[in-house]
């Protein structure tokens, strides 16, 4: 990722473009935020239904409501109630950002994948990264396959 067109991170970033986050984040992030971000990242999940989904997310009455409108598609739902809109948690407020967003979106995708990986080892899983013109910015998802 190119951070050096991020205004935020003007000044910690040296000059021959080395950026060290501890800096930065001791500066601007606090612990409260870091966690958050963390849940985020590295999710935890819950099983419901045959189903794995994302434990920040989940609201039973709306898996079962999924559920009847997707005609009991196990991997319709899951892919739909674990859509995560990095729009929703992140905000850009410059193209520059936003191109770092949509690259973060792909880091996210893989933490996600390591994460089920690590809590699921006899499952397997499809996550899904999409920054299509058609949906709402960077935009992660996943399913049980």
């Amino acid at each position: 990722m190119d951070l050096s067109k991020i205004t935020q991170l003007d000044g910690f970033i040296s000059a021959n473009g080395a950026f060290d986050p501890r800096t930065f984040l001791l500066s601007s992030v606090t612990v409260g935020e870091a966690a958050a971000v963390s849940l985020l990242f590295w999710p935890q999940f819950t099983e419901y239904r045959g189903g794995v989904f994302l434990k920040f997310l989940f609201e039973e009455q709306a898996v079962d409501n999924w559920f009847g409108e997707l005609k009991g598609d196990l991997h319709a739902v899951e892919s739909v109630v674990n859509h995560v809109h990095l729009w929703d948690a992140i905000v850009s407020k410059s193209s520059a950002e936003y191109q770092v967003l949509s690259e973060l979106a792909i880091r996210v995708g893989e933490m996600w994948m390591a994460a089920l990986g690590m809590a699921f080892p006899a499952m397997r899983f499809l996550v899904t990264v999409t920054d299509e013109d058609t949906d709402y910015g960077p935009t992660i998802s996943f399913h049980s396959v």
